[in-house]
């Protein structure tokens, strides 16, 4: 294995290799455990799942395009997301952000599983049976949720794919970008429980005009909406103003919210027109980056 980063071949021989061996594989899942990005380490530990297939109830953040405005309830689990802009990436730019603590009690299904596990709404009383989930309780709204999610119809300009596997996750980001990426996730000193004031360090880095990016899904097992819009990446160093502590945060900017809904949170937090700025947010610290490049 190269050392440094996964290629193709590389990534996909670590994928079966992990599947294999969830201890070994945090030592060589792209040559150095240090690359390993905590939000995807997280899903790989020993014995998470074993206690049986549980629901999380984190808050998710794809909520960008306000595809969660539903009837069931679902928008009250969407992450409160600060938007900017593109300009406000220097240093000592102030901004109020949520990084709250994620469950991680919930892992990949093997891909020879998630091949024949039904992931479909007119299959939802089979999964519901299953996963021993009652009807009409919280937990079966959540998993409707996201299958209807995942079934909605991408926006213009959007590729998106709910991945139901790490080999899946792996196969979408390597399609859209090829062999040479890089996996990358928002690190913290220390999760919050609610919004703090955060101030921009310098430092901040591009990470290039073209990404995939994966936020997890609230199901009994890994699951997580990908895609690729026309963005750009960035690494933005944090410090909190609260306690000094510090974050390597993940900022996306979307280039072209021309197809947005029009009642978007962004557009009234920024007080700006579908299409005529570039709209920028903050990745949750479970959510992967995927990016051209090596380590």
């Amino acid at each position: 294995m190269e050392s440094g980063h996964c290629g193709l071949i590389s990534a996909l021989f670590c994928v079966a290799f992990l599947l294999g061996s969830h201890v070994q594989a945090n030592e060589m899942l792209w040559g150095n455990p240090d690359h390993m990005p905590k939000a995807l380490r997280d899903l790989t530990k020993p014995g998470i799942g074993d206690r049986g297939l549980k629901i999380s109830n984190n808050k998710i953040d794809v909520d960008v395009y306000g595809k969660l405005r539903d009837p069931n309830g679902l928008k009250d689990t969407v992450l409160n997301v600060t938007f900017f802009l593109e300009q406000d990436l220097h240093p000592g730019k102030k901004l109020k952000l949520e990084f709250p603590k994620r469950s991680s009690d919930f892992t990949f299904l093997p891909n020879s599983l998630a091949k024949i596990t039904p992931f479909s709404s007119t299959r939802l009383l089979e999964i519901l049976k299953r996963f021993g989930i009652e009807a009409e309780s919280t937990d079966a709204k959540t998993v409707k949720g996201t299958l209807e999610l995942c079934e909605s119809p991408a926006i213009k300009g959007e590729e998106k794919y709910c991945a139901t596997s790490l080999d899946s996750l792996v196969n979408f980001a390597v399609l859209k970008l090829g062999k040479n990426i890089k996996l990358l996730s928002t690190e913290l000193e220390k999760e919050n429980e609610k919004a703090e004031e955060y101030s921009v360090l310098k430092g901040v880095t591009k990470n290039g005009d073209k990404a995939v990016v994966c936020h997890k899904l609230n199901y009994p097992y890994a699951v997580f909406y990908c895609h690729k819009v026309e963005s750009r990446a960035y690494n933005v160093p944090l410090v909190s103003i609260e306690d000094g502590t510090k974050a390597k945060a993940l900022a996306i900017c979307h280039n072209n919210t021309r197809h947005w809904a029009s009642d978007n949170p962004a557009f009234m937090q920024l007080n700006v027109k579908p299409g005529t700025v570039p709209v920028c947010h903050f990745l949750a610290t479970d959510t992967l980056l995927w990016v051209p490049g090596s380590y």
